[in-house]
């Protein structure tokens, strides 16, 4: 399977469009998801509409409507009566997100073992290496790093389930970003990914699915602490 084509709806969504004129709707979409992922807006923070409005020169509909998918994406919540703001969840909420990511990755590599090639392979050994370059800079490490992720799970070939994977690893950005920047700690260079990689290469689907779980599952404790702290 060519790297291009697997890519799930949510992280196609989640890259700055290629489109030479995105409509004012994306345009929005994509200044309020950067400005989340970024830490410029903070879970619990509001999103002034007319300060994006203003900024790209657009009106304000289409950011109203850029704010309803991005609640879609579960990084938005619009109480009634009370505006927009930055999804923010509990300690107890940020574990549950993060085993449920652990299950269904594991599924899907458990899925994608049946039908992968040295092409697939490559590709992410590719991936990882790129990780491996973007170590100093924390923003392009953690988007290599869902790059990884992405291309692992929709080689399952499951578009629901990868759309799911990518949608919880939006949820949770804003804390594992919080996490990494506190703490610095990403990984051994290349480590726990390779394992992934070896375990795909042998070809045993039990421990290619344990691998993968017990990678989302590794830091659980220390995201859910961050949400803790607020």
């Amino acid at each position: 399977m060519p790297a291009s084509s697997a890519r799930s709806p949510l992280h196609v969504a989640n890259r700055l469009s290629v489109e030479r004129h995105p409509s004012p709707v994306e345009q929005a979409y994509q200044h309020i998801m950067e400005a989340i992922l970024s830490g410029a807006l903070e879970p619990g923070m509001r999103i002034p509409t007319e300060s994006v409005a203003d900024i790209l020169g657009i009106s304000r509909m289409p950011v109203r409507d850029a704010r309803r998918r991005l609640e879609g994406d579960g990084v938005v919540t619009m109480p009634a009566n009370r505006g927009a703001s930055v999804a923010e969840y509990s300690p107890d909420e940020i574990i549950e997100l993060t085993e449920m990511r652990a299950v269904l990755e594991g599924l899907a590599a458990r899925i994608a073992l049946l039908r992968v090639t040295a092409h697939e392979i490559e590709e992410l050994i590719h991936l990882r290496q790129r990780m491996e370059k973007s170590e100093s800079d924390l923003m392009r490490w953690m988007t290599t790093h869902d790059d990884f992720h992405n291309y692992l799970t929709c080689l399952s070939n499951r578009p629901l389930l990868s759309a799911q994977t990518a949608r919880i690893r939006l949820m949770l950005r804003p804390y594992s970003r919080r996490y990494y920047t506190d703490s610095r700690e990403t990984e051994i260079t290349g480590l726990e990914h390779q394992r992934i990689i070896d375990a795909m290469i042998t070809g045993d689907a039990d421990l290619l699915d344990q691998t993968v779980r017990s990678h989302a599952l590794v830091n659980v404790a220390k995201l859910a602490e961050c949400a803790r702290r607020g």
